[in-house]
């Protein structure tokens, strides 16, 4: 019965075969993703940063989407670090695996 069990061609469906990507096309995406969330975090900073200068600066009135960007900014950096802190957990639970 193991014989015939073996013998038996593997067979997947197409919409649940694996991806063929390699493990380094997967850590640039992943260097990638954090790239760009990175960005989009530091613009957001940089956006915020010039809303409120230009309010000191008397040429910003608008004192509700200054407070609006800042906060998004700070959101945007709680998430990123939070991203951060699972992808460094993950990493340390992978290490404690035994081989």
């Amino acid at each position: 019965m193991i014989k015939s069990i073996v013998s038996q061609p593997l067979m997947i469906p197409k919409n649940q075969q694996q991806d063929s990507s390699t493990p380094q096309s997967a850590s640039k995406k992943i260097v990638s993703s954090f790239s760009q969330m990175f960005d989009e975090a530091n613009s957001q900073h940089l956006q915020a940063e010039k809303m409120v200068t230009d309010m000191v600066a008397g040429k910003n009135k608008d004192i509700a989407g200054t407070m609006i960007m800042m906060e998004k900014a700070d959101v945007s950096s709680r998430m990123l670090m939070a991203v951060r802190n699972k992808v460094v957990s993950a990493y340390e639970e992978i290490m404690r695996m035994p081989v």
